[in-house]
């Protein structure tokens, strides 16, 4: 197999100053040939002649002069697929070309074009669009990268409802070969940095606060390396000058050095250097970028220093590769700590490149790019969403189907598989079209609002929590804790807002209390239709029951309600209750910035697959996927248990992103609670115990428990002489009285009154998953309970301390009569219960939740 590897830099010549273009194609291309691939090298020739046409084994380079010169050069080597590494070089191709083609977007164009002043932004856009139009699929250097831009390649027409267009590979490298100790050249600490200078890149601030720390800490014995000089390939700009605080800084501190041949640069960083800085200001640029100057410090081993909002940071802490910073205040404790501790250096300059090894070593980060050109397959582009034609406002209609139509088309396509079910391409085409036609009739001014306030705007300490609508009245246990976290995290922030497939709705919660708000008319217009959405969901393999919380996965209006509340409010910390909401959070902080977190009620697609007899394999695959998908995209992922946070991590979610913080519990409200009477409510007889169990019914699992204590448990303890009544409390019971002693109450204002006047709580759990929030109101009720193992799964406690938690129907009839003829057992089990969840209170969970931003 042959590739043409197009870009605008020359292969990558040890004797020269090297580009980023020219190393992300030099990387690029030896992953490519390792994996078998040739590789041509091309590039205009007007950036110079090639230093060797076969520079390594797989690999030739020529040059074209022109776009006649190009298309000759694409006709005599006849690649099997293109890659461009220049976004704009793609306009240079043939039109009629039929070959699928890469393109390489590592640098977000877009956003550094709204940094250069002489360019028309608004004609960089449409040029940039039409650009995408021509490729198949699309390289980025990092996920925020990739969320960035979906969103265009959604505006540019991409059919991307079955699958995303792109591969996240971040710029590539290969650990450096490590420095003997006879090759260190002095004793002095020093840190290094510099490189092109770009206008997105703004450094003063940080520097003036590193050399101050420098100097408090230096003694010295450190000294800051700085690099600089113009575009290798802009030969007639002028070099940089510097400012007048930089021309202040103090000489003997400071070393200026121009820019170096790849390879002399090299050994300088490998035997002159110890740390790596890259720091800048944030700002939407800053945020989305890979450097490759960083790269290049972790691969020659040495450990950084850098900003906390950047995507790499994370792998940085994960990996202890360096110092993380979050504002200039904390440079003081990085440099002493880096001046104080010769060994934490060392330390970290080996992690530094055991995390080049592992996560951008490029045998590993080529391999999506492999997969596709193995079986590439072209791109599905519709019309695009806006004019692509400078000063048009409007684009043409798109003529669609109406519904009756729209069926007949579908269904008189390609054959439907077996089952009845469409094909992916069936039924992105049954739905995309009225989606389109939505956004540009009213989403067309909000996203160019989007566009010209990203990264101008204020921020503030609210949250944005996005989740299903069934959470008030909070009678089931997500909604518990949907509504107990917003009401804890009320009372640390300013204002806590809750989103949800409510269009005209949302929730703000302050100090505890809750205001029903609503969106302007126009915003609660926008979105697809819901039904189509739910067959959609069905139809792509989800258990019916459960579609509803993957409603986000084809509903894009939740991150547009999103995004109006944070320009709103300045909020940019965004909250996902469940993994299909994810896709409005972590799109929101990457287009407005802030931090992602995802909280799992359970192992969404395990629980699932536990639950659904008959889920097909390519709906469980999509649940993956999905929840997968979004948990490594979330800054950080909370599990209720350690068992959920163990398979998330094994299956492929990086653990320091995965915490554990438990369910809640509203201790205020059982303290407050009065015990009702049950026995006159409910007709029990006084001689009777009662027993109580509480959830939602058409969950499948809890149906499940309270059949089988009509079936085994409530006869086993007749036939023991034992008499108990069982309170089910919650909606949706069965139409069917299940046993003569278990009565459904429905739903209750509150379950704390009824728990505190029962005698036993019982918890027969057979599946389910996370942790059971009703164990912890029995707790907070310092009620006895009794459970089966996945009744008390992710919960800490000991069996006959806490609770008594049993297997088998015998042993757990067994265990209620026992709890039943001992009060005294009963006291003593409920006393500790309520230790138990003493620190529980949703205010202390809250607490922890922030402590992840």
């Amino acid at each position: 197999m042959k590739v043409l590897l197009i870009t605008h830099g020359k292969y990558l010549a040890a004797d020269g100053v090297a580009s980023g273009n020219s190393v992300r194609a030099y990387f690029l291309a030896r992953g490519l040939v390792d994996a078998g691939i040739e590789v041509v090298h091309a590039y205009p020739s007007g950036l110079g002649a090639p230093t060797t046409p076969e520079p390594r084994p797989g690999i030739r380079v020529l040059v074209y002069d022109d776009e006649a010169g190009l298309a000759s050069l694409i006709q005599e080597e006849t690649p099997d697929a293109l890659i461009v590494g220049y976004w704009e070089l793609i306009e240079a191709l043939p039109q009629d070309l039929d070959l699928p083609i890469v393109l390489d977007v590592v640098a977000p164009r877009i956003l550094e074009a709204m940094y250069q002043e002489h360019l028309d932004l608004s004609s960089e856009v449409r040029r940039a669009l039409a650009c995408y139009r021509r490729a198949d699929r699309f390289l980025v250097g990092s996920q925020r990268q990739a969320s960035f831009l979906l969103s265009w390649l959604i505006l540019a027409g991409a059919e991307c409802l079955a699958e995303s267009p792109i591969d996240v590979l971040p710029i590539s490298v290969e650990p450096a070969a490590e420095a003997p100790p006879g090759d260190i050249q002095d004793d002095c600490l020093r840190l290094v940095s510099g490189g092109v200078f770009w206008p997105w890149r703004r450094t003063e601030d940080w520097f003036d606060s590193l050399i101050a720390a420098l100097q408090r800490h230096g003694g010295g014995q450190a000294e800051l390396a700085l690099f600089s000089g113009g575009y290798v390939y802009a030969a007639d700009a002028a070099a940089p000058t510097l400012s007048e605080r930089e021309a202040a800084w103090p000489e003997q501190l400071v070393k200026r050095y121009g820019l170096l041949p790849y390879q002399e640069m090299q050994t300088f960083l490998r035997t002159r250097c110890r740390i790596g800085v890259e720091l800048a200001d944030e700002n939407p640029e800053r945020r989305h970028s890979q450097s490759f100057r960083a790269m290049e410090f972790l691969r020659n081993g040495l450990p950084l220093l850098c900003n906390g909002y950047t995507e790499l940071a994370e792998q940085v802490r994960a990996y202890d590769a360096g110092w993380v910073v979050d504002g200039m205040d904390d440079l003081d404790a990085a440099v002493a700590e880096i001046l104080g501790s010769p060994d934490l250096v060392a330390v970290k300059s080996r992690n530094a490149l055991r995390l080049v090894e592992a996560r951008f070593h490029y045998r590993k980060t080529t391999a999506p790019l492999v997969r596709f050109l193995r079986e590439p397959r072209k791109a599905v582009w519709g019309e695009p969403l806006i004019s692509l034609h400078p000063g048009s406002e409007a684009t043409e209609p798109v003529a669609t189907l109406p519904p009756a139509q729209e069926s007949e088309a579908v269904a008189g396509g390609a054959e439907a598989p077996s089952g009845g079910r469409r094909a992916p391409r069936q039924v992105v085409a049954a739905v995309s079209g009225p989606l389109k036609t939505a956004i540009r009739q009213a989403g067309k001014p909000l996203l160019k609002g989007l566009a010209r306030a990203a990264g101008r705007l204020g921020r503030s300490d609210a949250v944005i929590m996005v989740s299903r609508s069934d959470i008030r009245p909070a009678n089931h246990g997500a909604a518990v804790k949907i509504d107990r976290t917003a009401w804890g995290l009320s009372h640390a922030v300013s204002a806590v807002y809750l989103v949800s497939d409510d269009r005209r709705h949302y929730w703000e919660v302050r100090e505890g209390v809750f205001r029903q708000r609503s969106f302007p008319r126009w915003l609660a217009r926008l979105g697809p239709e819901p039904e189509r959405v739910r067959r959609f969901l069905i139809e792509s393999g989800m258990p019916a029951d459960d579609a509803f919380l993957y409603t986000p996965v084809a509903d894009w209006s939740f991150l547009l309600r999103a995004l109006y509340l944070a320009l709103k409010s300045g909020a940019r910390l965004y909250q996902a209750e469940f993994p299909a909401y994810g896709r409005a959070t972590v799109w929101a902080r990457d287009l407005l910035g802030g931090r992602a977190l995802l909280v799992e009620h359970n192992v969404e697609y395990q629980r699932l697959a536990d639950q659904v007899d008959d889920l097909p394999h390519h709906g469980y695959e999509m649940l993956r996927k999905v929840e997968l998908g979004w948990c490594r995209r979330s800054d950080a992922v909370i599990t209720v248990s350690e068992a959920d946070r163990q398979r998330l991590v094994e299956d492929g979610v990086d653990s320091a992103r995965v915490h554990v913080i438990p369910h809640g519990v509203d201790l205020e409200q059982f303290e407050r609670a009065e015990p009702l009477d049950l026995h006159a409510r409910y007709g029990i007889p006084r001689e009777r115990s009662v027993l109580v169990y509480h959830g939602i019914y058409m969950y499948p699992p809890n149906l499940e428990a309270m059949q089988v204590m009509a079936r085994e448990i409530l006869p086993r303890l007749e036939r023991a002489g034992v008499s108990a009544t069982l309170l089910a409390i919650g909606a949706y019971p069965p139409e069917q009285s299940l046993h003569p002693n278990l009565v459904f109450t429905g739903p209750v204002e509150s379950v704390a009154p009824y728990l505190k006047a029962a005698d036993l709580a019982v918890v027969p759990l057979q599946k389910g998953g996370g942790t059971r929030m009703k164990i912890l109101d029995y707790f907070a009720a310092g009620l006895a309970v009794v459970s089966t193992a996945k009744g008390a799964e992710g919960i800490p406690i000991q069996s006959g301390v806490q609770a008594m938690v049993v297997e088998g129907q015998d042993a757990f009839a067994e265990a209620v009569a026992a709890l039943l003829r001992d009060p005294d057992a009963r006291e003593r089990l409920g006393r500790a219960a309520r230790t138990f969840v003493e620190p529980l209170d949703w205010r202390a969970i809250a607490a922890r939740y922030l402590e992840l931003v």
